[in-house]
């Protein structure tokens, strides 16, 4: 299997790295905030611009008909960045409308998302539970056609920047998913009492439907992660080749040299796992344990890389003028987006029988 990006996926990561240089950084010595991110409108435009949320969508749907692996390809270019913007949020919720909605609102939403006027996203976890994709909390009733929800979804990241909300709730057929227009909220908790919603779809339909709109977007969160690990590697390298100690500098150390070393070999084993779950997604049946993989793959290289970097640049690592403890905050944030490792190593567990078992001294 061949792993070499086309040089359309070259030009298109070098597009989406030039635009975010011009509009954003990481740049030492920021003021930070303990409050998540608000949905910044201009650096979304320019992506926008680039045709990146509209890439996934067929053109019949206004979007550009490209795979997953271009997709990858812009998400690590973003993750590289360091900045946050809602591409994998966006691209689970509109992965939703285009497996569940009628054409007409399909054409609707996913065409207003290319042009950058819509932004779907998903509410699917719930407070005080771990995750899961099957909602408890929130629950849908049935009236006289038409139907309403109760219950909380927290957090719901982007909410208040959302134009639509695609939400799972209890039905008595099982998990349903609906759609809701914007909450005007302004935090990551939303709370529905009997509120109105368009329902998509329920029972085994919606649930494979969520179940594979998760994976896609679990492939974009993968691809964020190696670009953020490759930055946080790019700037250890550089600092162990700068900062001197008892009259060396720290690269010539030997001991931190192999560290280094098995950074970038837990890099390039992430990068792997990412494309191939990339090529995986864009193949009809989509195989959601490819992604779930990949995601187990990568957290464990996140952290490796993470807290490796933090330790070789010492105290500085920690600090809030520094990138390097912003790029880890990153990882951890990508890495429990919509499960952690137990999770998935859990889903994949329930499915050990659908193997065949193999002799490994045979």
């Amino acid at each position: 299997m061949d792993f070499t990006p086309t040089d359309e996926q070259q030009a298109l990561a070098e597009a989406v790295r030039g635009t975010l240089r011009r509009h954003a950084s990481l740049a030492t010595g920021r003021e930070e905030s303990a409050a998540p991110p608000a949905h910044d409108e201009t650096l979304w435009s320019s992506l926008v611009e680039t045709g990146v949320p509209g890439l996934l969508w067929s053109e019949e749907d206004g979007g550009l008909g490209a795979g997953m692996t271009d997709l990858a390809a812009a998400a690590t270019a973003i993750g590289r960045s360091g900045v946050q913007v809602p591409l994998a949020e966006c691209v689970v919720a509109g992965a939703l409308v285009r497996a569940l909605a009628p054409a007409d609102v399909r054409r609707e939403v996913l065409g207003a998302v290319s042009e950058g006027s819509a932004l779907p996203i998903p509410a699917l976890a719930e407070p005080l539970r771990a995750w899961s994709p099957a909602p408890t909390d929130v629950t849908a009733s049935e009236g006289t056609g038409s139907w309403t929800l109760s219950g909380t979804k927290a957090p719901v990241r982007y909410a208040p920047a959302a134009t639509h909300l695609l939400v799972s709730a209890a039905t008595e057929s099982g998990t349903g998913v609906f759609l809701l227009p914007s909450s005007g909220g302004t935090g990551e908790e939303l709370v529905l009492d009997s509120s109105p919603a368009t329902l998509l779809a329920q029972g085994p339909s919606a649930e494979t439907a969520l179940r594979e709109a998760l994976a896609l977007g679990g492939v974009v969160l993968c691809a964020e992660a190696v670009g953020v690990m490759q930055e946080a590697l790019r700037l250890t390298t550089e600092y162990l080749g700068t900062r001197t100690q008892f009259g060396r500098t720290l690269a010539s150390f030997q001991a931190l040299t192999h560290r280094a070393a098995d950074m970038y070999a837990q890099l390039e084993l992430a990068r792997s796992a990412t494309l191939y779950a990339a090529m995986a997604a864009d193949e009809r049946p989509l195989d959601v344990d490819h992604v779930l993989r990949a995601r187990v793959v990568v957290d464990g290289a996140a952290r490796l890389i993470g807290q490796e970097a933090i330790q070789m640049h010492g105290g500085i690592g920690v600090t809030a003028e520094h990138a390097v403890g912003h790029l880890t905050a990153r990882l951890t944030a990508l890495t429990r987006t919509w499960g952690d490792r137990r999770s998935h190593l859990a889903e994949l567990a329930t499915r050990i029988d659908d193997h065949e078992g193999v002799e490994v001294l045979a």
